[in-house]
């Protein structure tokens, strides 16, 4: 189904499932309705949420136009990827006086790295085919969560000790995710 939001026309979808309260999601570009069973109301919902769904949609636009004009460095291979992450991992762990207990390389689908309760950092393999400081802020990024385990203030504010334009790196990783999102 389509709805006309402003200048954009979103594709939407409605899933039904046992939920307490309606919420949104936008996969893909595309925007999903999660609905409790027997409400029928979609158009409503969308109505309610109309500036917020307009505000994610253009951004997802005009990220997928900035990414037209990045460049991915096909040629580090896996291995020579595995090295710099753990390189990075040294590295930011002396400077932090931290402990990492595992590190584990994998292809993610929705996020560029995680950090579990266990001192285990999962980085996404498709990071390989950024520049160099991608990857070493991706890895101080989830090294900084072994510290502070959400993304409030406190949390942004330790990032920002290294990386004081962290909006920049975040803003341009949210632009690299459209043309490696695909890839492997």
């Amino acid at each position: 189904m389509k709805i006309k939001i402003q200048d954009i026309e979103v594709k939407y979808h409605v899933f039904h499932r046992k939920v307490k309260y309606a919420r949104l999601e936008i996969k893909y570009g595309e925007l999903n309705l999660i609905m409790p069973l027997g409400i029928k109301d979609y158009r409503g919902f969308i109505n309610k949420h109309e500036k917020w769904i307009y505000r994610k949609i253009s951004r997802i636009k005009r990220l997928k136009i900035e990414s037209e004009s990045r460049q991915l460095d096909v040629s580090r291979d896996d291995n020579t990827f595995r090295e710099l992450v753990l390189f990075y991992v040294d590295k930011i762990s002396q400077e932090m006086d931290l402990k990492v207990n595992r590190v584990t390389l994998r292809q993610m689908k929705t996020r560029w790295g995680s950090c579990s309760s266990l001192g285990n950092i999962s980085i996404n393999t498709r990071l390989k085919y950024l520049p160099k400081s991608f990857i070493e802020y991706v890895v101080h990024h989830e090294m900084c969560h072994l510290k502070i385990r959400n993304h409030r203030k406190y949390y942004w504010d330790l990032v920002a000790l290294k990386y004081p334009d962290y909006e920049k790196y975040e803003n341009e990783l949210s632009i690299y995710w459209f043309l490696v999102k695909d890839l492997d």
